[in-house]
């Protein structure tokens, strides 16, 4: 039964209580020795939670001891001291272990087990039984002091876990379990963990556990034997698995030492038992007085009960039955890792060497016509998809969307193609007046979302010219996206005009952000947009299809891993990064707020942001806003500004279902953001955006994109391709 003649309790003292504090001054007139950190443990929990900072401390007082802590409050004391175990322990199942009550009978590896359990706060309350006391032999495998000779193994436990958590309820059996009390034991508990050396009572507790409903777990100190019985859910299991057969405790409390052993044996599996375990035995009642055990091997049954007992509480499906979690034979399976590295790694940088061996060469063609079409290739585009048509025929340029095999979720209405296919044009632009042949151009308009082959842009061939296109075409050629880490940088009058006047010779409009305040609003935007993105199955797939690797094979589209401006722990957590399991897992949490780490960091580094405005909602809109998308891009980094589009996933939508169609289990959380990037730009109602661009000065050189061959064709030669250009 229950002991309280032991301390081994703290005594807590709250300083919101009048008594309580009467009851410190006592002590402390006593000689008592007061510890105070209380700061330092404020200073942690205001980190993590303010909500908690104005619970009244408390003082665990420890007789055993004859020491007093001032210590935090319960909520504040278990939200900073079990903070470490988040994520591998949620909020919601923590709360969950600690409406859980464990009994554990033995206190050598139940000592382990009932330790670890406090440690994890896995658990809401503790009843351990053991009626031995601590002898100098019991010190080779349980953590306690000299000073601890002759005191009860159960009262140690409870002090030493009362030292961890002065909050944790802890009942102590003296006495241990016996026939007559192992029903009360057993009453409201919701798991038993057995580590006694009775037998008899061994199937005592089995038996109470069937009758209450309860799961026993058990670990042998020998090769990491785990036994789990689940008579919680199957009341009429045998115990032990049915390997005693239907033996009552009865019978076998009549039995001698001698008699047990076949029982036993049985138990343990004479065959698997360790080659040194099963030598010993041989020696016990000779050279042994018992069987050993190793401190390691106790340790190692806290960990795996603990891990078991853990996982029934929290209602994952554990089933009955016995597994060995045996370090020996791991140890003497010991393989190198493969230190192959991997060969997307090992090929060649994609800016040194093309996909087919030959270096990149980035000079334009001589021929005129030629180098209009490679202008007009070398546009950008959402992915590096590059989703155009074009046509050259013998009077003109005939631009369309390229069919896709399914459409892109964050290209709604075609819009991100679209306003590719503006930039296009206006790269065909800028070329065609550099060489004396722009003619007009013309943006077809078609109601809808328009369909991939339908003629969208003509650009004819002329005999005229543009000085201030023409201007562009040397920086049109050295245009790139320029991923990299932004350094200080003050936006000067000449950089923001030098914009606008880009946008205003491509006819449009844009809005510049270089407000701090206004950066940082708009970094915390598109980092929670990138964090939707990276937890979102279907837009998650998508953007891993855009990357590509060194060494792979389809590297004239899509981002090359090389471009992405990542430092070295960025590039090395990107196989943790794109792993569906643990994105998957942070969604189930609701957390991931370190997936927009990178897209934080960049935009908050920037020198600012530019807006490119659409005049309206239609497809002609939105190919006029890709020509100043272009046009703003190739004036900034002429002037030593480096640029990358950092657009949100929503920015196409128009409408709730655009958003239940791009996302639908975070559209609430992406219609807010959409109105508050509204805000921040001030956009307006009958306008969208085409593009959103963060420039600044940056130290990493940019790396250019390769360009598809297979999206050029001359009307004369259905086959015939125009030569791609890096």
């Amino acid at each position: 039964m229950p002991s309280e003649d032991i301390p081994h309790a703290a005594l807590l003292l709250a300083e919101d209580r009048e008594a309580d504090m009467a009851v410190l001054d006592r002590l402390r007139r006593d000689g008592v020795d007061l510890r105070d950190r209380l700061d330092d443990q404020r200073a942690g929990l205001a980190a993590l939670d303010g909500d908690l900072r104005d619970e009244a401390p408390r003082w665990a007082y420890y007789p055993w001891h004859g020491t007093a802590v001032r210590i935090l409050g319960p909520a504040g004391f278990d939200r900073l001291r079990l903070d470490r175990n988040r994520n591998k322990i949620t909020a919601d199942e923590q709360t969950r272990l600690r409406s859980a009550t464990v009994g554990v009978v033995g206190l050598s590896v139940g000592y382990a087990v009932a330790y670890t359990l406090a440690l994890e706060g896995a658990c809401g309350a503790l009843r351990l039984a053991d009626f031995d006391a601590l002898e100098l032999s019991n010190m080779n495998r349980l953590p306690v002091s000299v000073m601890d000779l002759g005191v009860n193994k159960a009262v140690i436990a409870a002090r030493r876990i009362a030292e961890l958590d002065p909050y944790l309820p802890v009942e102590v059996w003296t006495d241990g379990v016996a026939p007559d009390s192992v029903a009360a034991f057993c009453r409201q508990l919701d798991v038993v963990v057995d580590e006694c050396d009775s037998l008899d009572v061994k199937l005592q507790i089995r038996t109470e556990a069937a009758r209450h409903r309860l799961p026993v777990v058990m670990h042998t100190s020998d090769r990491g034997l785990l036994d789990v019985e689940r008579f919680d859910l199957e009341g009429d299991r045998l115990p032990f698995h049915g390997l005693l057969g239907d033996i009552g405790p009865e019978t076998l409390r009549t039995l001698s030492t001698r008699d047990k052993v076949p029982y036993v044996l049985r138990l343990l599996d004479a065959e698997e038992i360790s080659v040194r375990m099963a030598a010993s035995m041989l020696e016990v009642g000779e050279s042994l007085e018992t069987w050993p055990q190793l401190g390691a091997d106790v340790g190692l049954g806290g960990a795996t009960v603990s891990a078991t007992v853990r996982a029934i509480v929290l209602g994952r499906p554990v089933a009955s039955g016995r597994c060995r979690v045996d370090l020996d034979r791991h140890l003497d399976e010991l393989e190198a890792p493969d230190a192959t590295v991997d060969e997307r790694e090992d090929a060649a940088s994609p800016d040194t060497t093309a996909s087919d061996g030959s270096l990149p060469d980035d000079t334009p063609p001589e021929d005129p016509v030629a180098a209009v079409v490679d202008a007009a290739i070398r546009a950008p585009s959402g992915g590096n998809a590059q989703p155009w048509s074009i046509v050259v025929e013998p009077d003109r340029l005939t631009f369309a969307l390229a069919p896709e095999p399914e459409p892109v979720l964050m290209d709604l209405h075609r819009r991100g193609s679209l306003v590719a296919l503006g930039a296009a044009l206006h790269n065909a632009r800028v070329a065609a007046a550099n060489h004396g042949i722009l003619g007009p151009d013309t943006v077809i308009d078609h109601p809808g979302e328009p369909d991939a082959g339908v003629p969208l842009v003509h650009l004819e061939w002329g005999t005229d010219t543009d000085p201030e296109l023409a201007a562009y075409h040397a920086g049109m050629l050295a245009r790139a996206t320029n991923r990299s880490p932004g350094e200080p940088h003050t936006v000067t009058d000449d950089e923001l005009e030098a914009m606008h006047a880009a946008a205003r010779l491509a006819g449009g409009r844009i809005g510049v952000v270089t407000g701090s305040d206004d950066i940082a609003v708009l970094a915390e935007l598109l980092a929670e947009s990138d964090r939707v993105r990276y937890l979102d199955r279907r837009l998650r797939a998508e953007m891993v299809g855009e990357l590509r690797w060194p060494g792979d094979s389809d590297l004239d589209s899509g981002i090359e891993i090389d471009s992405l401006g990542l430092d070295t722990a960025e590039a090395a957590m990107l196989d943790v990064v794109l792993r569906d399991d643990a994105l998957d897992r942070l969604g189930e949490w609701g957390l991931g707020r370190g997936l927009g780490k990178m897209m934080r960091d960049r935009v908050l580094g920037s020198a600012g942001l530019v807006a490119v405005f659409t005049e309206g909602r239609s497809p002609a809109d939105y190919i006029r806003a890709g020509a100043v998308v272009e046009s703003v891009w190739i004036a900034a980094q002429e002037i030593g500004l480096a640029v990358q589009p950092v657009s949100p996933v929503f920015l196409y939508a128009d409408t709730r279902s655009d958003l239940e169609r791009l996302c639908p289990d975070h559209a609430d959380d992406l219609d807010a953001l959409r109105q508050d990037l509204a805000a921040v730009l001030n956009l307006p109602e009958d306008g969208g955006i085409a593009l959103l661009l963060r420039f600044g000065m940056v130290s990493g050189e940019a790396v250019h994109s390769r360009r598809r061959t297979d999206r050029v064709r001359h009307v004369s030669d259905a086959d015939g391709l125009i030569p791609a250009r890096a």
